[in-house]
């Protein structure tokens, strides 16, 4: 199998280029990487003489990169302008990635003859007011710029099959996990951090949020499972990959205490920050009871995760390095 990727310089598909070039289904990645700046940590990363194959390029000029879809058996779609706030603040930029390269993308593999395209959406396209677990056939609401961009995105890939393509669409929960390109200043990378440095974890909105976390090793695994060969009756399809655990921001911090105890180190504390009036609390997750039945659930619980986080951090204190 050869699979052409966007998005390889970002946390999720600089991970899943990792794990493609170590599997004995694909035959060669072809990764489309924004600068070269990325493209030359990641080969740092990986190991020489790889069946890897990167392209400086910009999703909204098939020209850079047309001609290398063209060996490819499938295109797996993982870049995109992401975080709730900086799409708010960078509307045109959100658009111009996520919708306006998404379509850039499409007719280029289909001039191309590609055969399939698997879309890594996120749960940012339910929306956070209605109640969860969302199901993959509630009616998505989206309610921030990110996640109309996301959702549009997934509708233009669902055109695709009108015009002979197979397309899978993989609603991430949260990522998080130690990884390339780790999100060092997101929730459960902050707390640990945080905890290993002897500050207090700051809790906001009286911990109310909710948040559904998937380790960034599980989410590359899904991918993966998904374009085995035998799962090739699961396309044309969308599928939520979360935990199926959600659990409060107070409770994950009050695990982070739990496990700086049983690991010898010193328990921060807490404090807490009020909402402000009138705030709902965001309170995602994700049913994932259509992956289970596709075959595949995470591996990794939440406490392995957090406690390899907590160690790793230490570990850069220790040595003082920078994990990046």
């Amino acid at each position: 199998m050869k699979v052409f990727l966007t998005g390889a310089s970002g946390y999720l598909g600089s991970n899943l280029v990792l794990a493609l070039s170590r599997s004995p289904d694909v035959a060669k990645v072809i990764c489309l990487v924004r600068t070269r700046e990325k493209l030359s940590f990641l080969r740092g990363v990986l190991p020489e003489g790889t069946i890897v194959q990167y392209v400086v390029g910009d999703l909204n000029d098939p020209a850079t990169y047309r001609v290398y879809l063209e060996d490819a058996d499938v295109v797996v779609h993982a870049a995109a302008v992401r975080g709730i706030e900086f799409c708010e603040s960078h509307p045109d930029e959100a658009e111009q990635v996520n919708v306006c390269g998404t379509r850039k993308l499409l007719e280029a593999a289909l001039q191309s003859g590609a055969k399939r395209i698997l879309y890594c959406s996120s749960q940012a396209v339910y929306g956070a007011e209605d109640q969860r677990p969302y199901r993959e056939d509630c009616t998505p609401h989206p309610d921030t710029v990110y996640g109309r961009t996301k959702y549009r995105g997934e509708l233009i890939v669902r055109e695709a099959r009108q015009k002979g393509m197979q397309f899978l669409i993989l609603r991430f929960s949260r990522l998080y996990g130690f990884g390339i390109f780790m999100r060092e200043e997101e929730l459960p990378h902050r707390f640990a951090r945080y905890a290993v440095s002897g500050v207090f974890l700051p809790v906001y909105h009286n911990g109310e949020d909710v948040v559904d976390l998937l380790h960034i090793r599980d989410a590359v695994a899904s991918i993966e499972f998904f374009l085995h060969p035998a799962r090739n009756h699961c396309w044309n399809d969308i599928y939520n990959v979360g935990s199926g655990n959600p659990l409060s921001v107070l409770s994950l911090a009050s695990l982070y205490q739990e496990l700086c105890k049983k690991l010898g180190l010193k328990v921060p504390a807490l404090r807490t920050f009020p909402s402000s009036p009138g705030r709902k609390p965001k309170i995602l997750g994700l049913d994932v009871t259509k992956l289970k039945e596709a075959g595949w659930t995470p591996a990794v619980s939440l406490e392995e995760g957090i406690r390899e986080l907590l160690l790793v951090y230490q570990k850069a204190q220790e040595q003082r390095f920078p994990l990046r």
